[in-house]
């Protein structure tokens, strides 16, 4: 590595002298040598090209640290940088040399906010090196996006991402495919997506028709009268929930039934899930209620979900307990785990600040290795040892003294809430004590504020309450962010005046005639033919400065020089004041959720403090030995207000966190084993499908298939084998000049109507026999899915069975869409 960095320091240096038309020569003659051979020589010669195009272009220039982490993301591994030490930037240097290829590079983030943020900001490195950058949002349409994916870069979430994938993969004609052969994919917060959000399966449904509403209403109404322990009872470590002998009996009888598994009118699956609605999925922690529809809420990022329902029946059953709208019943057309999706890339990377921890399950499940890169300045943060407390209550005082001190002495602090519903309560608190503060969760009047709310968290009175910090993407800056400040005078200026306080600027800026500069800046847009580009502009400053008006640069400027001068004064203050106070209020399932807000502190070599008040009645304390470790607390201290402060109780936290991060990932393992199998089917199929779709002569490829129904095909890598058993091989000739002859009648009779109508017909119908029976195959392995562990009862191994029920049911799939194949080419009349 020291080679690498020296080689790239020397030719660094010999660059700073270039002109910008010699440095684009220099990028030419560089991406030439790439294409024909890649070396170590050349990458760093790539990489000292990036550093100064980004010097010239942005105003940054790649640390050492950066470097590294640059040619560690480039050889496929993922990178653990610390927060502020500039991963966005340090990811300019592998995605700009694997898009020398033109094979397409994909940057992908955790929201519409940092694709679109990101892709403006980095973009202009990009341009700088010849590179074309694109971006895909939830609401691009099919030919923006199609635009998008070709460029040689590409911002995009990881939903939309894979949605498109998957929507690729049921398309009924080529123009409705957007994306190209996957080549290389920068992951941001690698974790929260290959990890957090790994259980999840991403899902494109069909309708199903009316669900049966009466069925849900009536469970929901039987479960009333179940009670807890006695009736049902509830397992907080899996937050699963099961019928007790006599609560079976009682809502057997309740419901006259002789059994809840009836065949033809089963009742388990609605009674489990109006008590997990009830007791397990809480309002304004899992989901919140949004203009009456239940909105989920993603519990390691804070953000809501829209287009998210949860399956098996849990989302009507909430939708029931919250009395809303019912949704429309479904069956899973498509899907895929992110885990299963991103392993089709060739080369894979990631970014985040917190991987170490789940390093094991990176190598175990995704072959990939985790690498440390250090900070470049030391890190100087203080975390501190937990307090906890014996209740809730008195943890709740123990925050709200600490926030007054902070706020007192004008130390900025962020608060972290488990929830939206305790954010709301420390809110509550705050305002009784007429302390000034801003709340950050997945209320969408907050998540609109976001970046706004999280850039200026670090200055002077600043108190911030976060229900997560995870992806946030915004840094907190000790002493609030000047660019954020920017945006925010430059939108009350002319995007919304009504709301706006001038008598700050005014104050700040007597001799400015705001009304003038106003009109000036609106008459040169309306010059340029830009009146509407204005919002635009302003919304995506600083990003947007180098393209708006002399005018609005000019002010920009004049008002930007004294709030950094104003900035500076209010860095060095909080400085002293020993930086950002986190403060969380509760441990989470993970480590990593934990470190991710104790990364707010301490950026760049800034001071900085953290510590967890915790208390007895938490959910992790609760899940693992809160009683043992109650009686050693009420045992040691007497004093119910005091604290327990100690290393080895935050210890045994950590150790209740490996816990259960060890039982996270063995879930995880089970999942991606299970859809591991379906995954080698869905390749088969989509392959097959997408030949169907795009080969030009499909008369032949569909002829192929039908030929090969009669065709003897030995079993290799879990693929269908078919055994004939109604025909004699002697008479396959003879029967393949029949299928050939029917196909040029058919052919000819069908383009006598109209020319070609034989072909797009065939297309779309062969394509919905796909889709069709791939659907019922779907169905029939998620029921299959939800009962094989109960064959481990009888000393067989689930896994195992599952994989002969799966191969089964693809074999049975495969053989029942030949046949119907057949029917439609053989008998099948022209017009339906």
């Amino acid at each position: 590595m020291k080679k690498f960095l020296y080689d790239i320091k020397v030719e660094a240096s010999q660059l700073k002298e270039r002109t910008d038309e010699e440095l684009s020569c220099k990028v030419l003659e560089n991406k030439k040598q790439l294409r024909e051979k890649e070396t170590d020589d050349q990458i760093a010669k790539w990489f000292a090209i990036t550093q100064e195009i980004a010097y010239r272009t942005i105003g940054f220039r790649h640390f050492e640290t950066q470097l590294s982490a640059g040619l560690f993301l480039h050889r496929g591994k993922i990178v653990e940088m610390k927060t502020g030490e500039g991963k966005t930037l340090c990811s300019t240097l592998p995605v700009s040399l694997n898009a020398v290829s033109g094979k397409g590079v994909h940057v992908v983030t955790v929201n519409d906010y940092l694709a679109e943020r990101d892709q403006k900001w980095m973009g202009k490195v990009y341009q700088g090196l010849g590179l074309d950058v694109g971006l895909v949002k939830s609401t691009s349409s099919l030919s923006e996006k199609r635009k998008s994916y070709q460029k040689s870069i590409t911002y995009v979430t990881n939903s939309e991402l894979v949605f498109d994938y998957l929507r690729d993969s049921s398309a009924y004609y080529p123009n409705e495919m957007v994306q190209r052969p996957f080549h290389y994919c920068v992951l941001d917060e690698i974790d929260s997506i290959l990890i957090d959000e790994a259980r999840t399966p991403l899902i494109i449904s069909t309708n199903q028709g009316a669900i049966n509403g009466n069925k849900l209403y009536l469970a929901n109404q039987i479960i009333d009268d179940l009670e807890k322990e006695k009736d049902f009872q509830i397992d907080e470590k899996r937050k699963d929930i099961n019928l007790t002998e006599l609560g079976y009996q009682k809502t057997k009888e309740k419901l006259g039934k002789r059994t809840l598994y009836e065949v033809d009118d089963p009742w388990i699956l609605e009674i489990l899930n109006a008590l997990k609605a009830k007791y397990i999925f809480k309002l304004n922690k899992d989901y919140i209620v949004l203009n009456n529809k239940i909105v989920i809420v993603d519990e390691f990022t804070g953000r809501i979900m829209e287009d998210r329902r949860w399956s098996m029946g849990i989302h009507e059953a909430v939708e029931v307990k919250e009395n809303v709208v019912l949704g429309s019943g479904t069956k899973t057309k498509s899907s895929i785990t992110y885990q299963n999706f991103f392993t089709l890339y060739p080369k894979l990377a990631g970014m985040t600040g917190t991987a170490k921890t789940t390093e094991k399950e990176f190598q175990d499940i995704y072959n990939l290795d985790v690498i440390v890169v250090e900070t470049a300045k030391p890190m100087i943060r203080k975390d501190l040892s937990d307090l906890v407390y014996q209740s809730e209550l008195k943890k709740w005082k123990a925050v709200l003294s600490q926030s007054k001190d902070c706020f007192k002495k004008g130390q900025p602090i962020l608060i972290g809430t488990a929830s939206v519903e305790k954010s709301e309560l420390l809110s509550e608190l705050f305002k009784l004590s007429r302390i000034p503060h801003q709340v950050l969760n997945a209320k969408p009047e907050n998540v609109f504020r976001e970046s706004e709310i999280v850039a200026q968290a670090g200055k002077r009175f600043a108190v911030t309450i976060a229900t997560n910090m995870a992806g946030r993407g915004t840094d907190i800056i000790l002493g609030g962010n000047p660019n954020f400040q920017m945006k925010q005078i430059f939108t009350g200026l002319f995007l919304e005046p009504e709301e706006f306080d001038f008598s700050l600027l005014t104050k700040e800026f007597p001799s400015l005639d705001w009304k003038e500069k106003k009109e000036d800046i609106s008459l040169d847009y309306s010059q340029l033919g830009k009146p509407n580009v204005l919002r635009q502009d302003i919304e995506n400053l600083p990003y947007s400065l180098e393209q708006t008006p002399k005018s609005f640069q000019v002010l920009y400027q004049y008002i930007y020089d004294n709030l950094f001068e104003q900035w500076k004064q209010e860095n060095i203050q909080v400085k002293e004041l020993g930086g950002l106070f986190v403060l969380g209020t509760e441990r989470s399932e993970t480590r990593r959720i934990d470190n991710q807000l104790r990364g707010r502190a301490g950026r760049q070599g800034d001071p900085g403090v953290s510590q967890f008040c915790v208390s007895l009645e938490d959910d992790l304390m609760k899940v693992f030995g809160g009683e043992s470790i109650r009686k050693w607390v009420e045992y040691l201290m007497s004093d119910e207000d005091l604290p327990l402060e100690s290393d080895m109780l935050t210890k045994s936290l950590e150790n209740a966190q490996k816990k259960l991060e060890l039982y996270n990932y063995d879930i995880r393992k089970n999942v991606f084993q299970y859809d591991n199998i379906l995954n080698s089917q869905r390749k088969q199929l989509f392959q097959a499908r997408k030949r169907i779709l795009c080969e030009i002569n499909s008369s032949n490829l569909f002829l192929c298939y039908l030929e090969s129904n009669w065709e003897k095909i030995e079993p290799a890598e879990g693929r269908v084998n078919f055994f004939p058993d109604f025909y004699d091989e002697k008479e396959l000739p003879t029967l393949y000049e029949e299928l050939w002859l029917q196909r040029e009648l058919r052919f000819n009779e069908w383009n006598s109507y109209e020319k070609g109508f034989f072909s797009n017909s065939q297309t779309w119908k062969f394509l919905t026999i796909f889709d069709f029976y791939w659907t019922e195959h779907l169905e029939r392995m998620s029921s299959i899915r939800e009962t094989i562990n109960w064959r481990s009862y009888g000393q067989q191994n689930p896994l195992t069975e599952y994989n002969l029920e799966a191969f089964q049911s693809f074999q049975e799939m495969i053989e029942e869409m030949r046949s119907c194949m057949i029917y439609y080419f053989l008998d099948h009349p022209i017009l339906q």
